[in-house]
């Protein structure tokens, strides 16, 4: 690296590759086999570098759960769509593509989910990420669904969300995954929650 690098940049640019490293070790050994050690040789750094950039492993989860929550937020943003309901449906639609649903991803995603019940650096994380794509979510229904019904709304397909993850993991169904996204289309298009339902 050049020595004209601001130094700060190297530093971002180091944590991001030991984040790098810590998504790939955990897609191939979950939570229980990741280590500091292991870390550093996947990243191809002295061990110091993980305790130089970071204070801890619970500061690695962190960092490396904002990255891969980062990469859902891009995909989901990336969209060219122009109607309301279209703009939703790519959202919804951006966590289950191929790149999102491979083993190693979705084993990491679980786990980080896991280690956020018993850290707490991961836990705060979580929620500070979890609270930004809801808030996403409900900026999107905002022009479908009267006010009112919109944290209702939210609730039931931030749950659906997390369960076709959890149900893909175990079943590998594709059409299952399908049927739900489009279920919560249609429940946000015309189903008990749309503008001029009664119940």
């Amino acid at each position: 690296m050049s020595d004209t690098t601001p130094r700060s940049q190297t530093q971002t640019d180091r944590r991001t590759m030991i984040a790098e490293a810590a998504l790939r070790v955990l897609g191939r050994e979950g939570h229980t086999g990741l280590t500091a050690r292991k870390v550093a040789a996947e990243a191809g750094m002295a061990l110091g570098h993980i305790s130089y950039h970071f204070n801890g492993m619970d500061e690695v989860l962190a960092e490396a759960y904002r990255l891969l929550s980062a990469r859902l937020r891009t995909a989901s943003d990336d969209s060219d769509a122009t109607t309301p309901l279209a703009r939703l449906q790519a959202f919804l639609n951006a966590g289950f593509t191929e790149a999102f649903l491979t083993p190693a991803h979705i084993r990491t995603r679980i786990d980080l989910w896991s280690a956020a019940a018993a850290h707490p650096a991961v836990a705060e994380t979580e929620l500070a990420l979890y609270s930004h794509y809801r808030s996403q979510l409900e900026t999107l229904l905002a022009p479908l669904v009267p006010a009112n019904r919109i944290p209702a709304l939210t609730d039931t397909i931030m749950a659906t969300l997390d369960g076709l993850w959890l149900d893909w993991m175990r079943r590998r169904d594709r059409q299952a995954v399908e049927n739900g996204l489009k279920t919560l289309i249609e429940l946000t298009n015309g189903g008990v929650f749309a503008a001029g339902s009664q119940k």
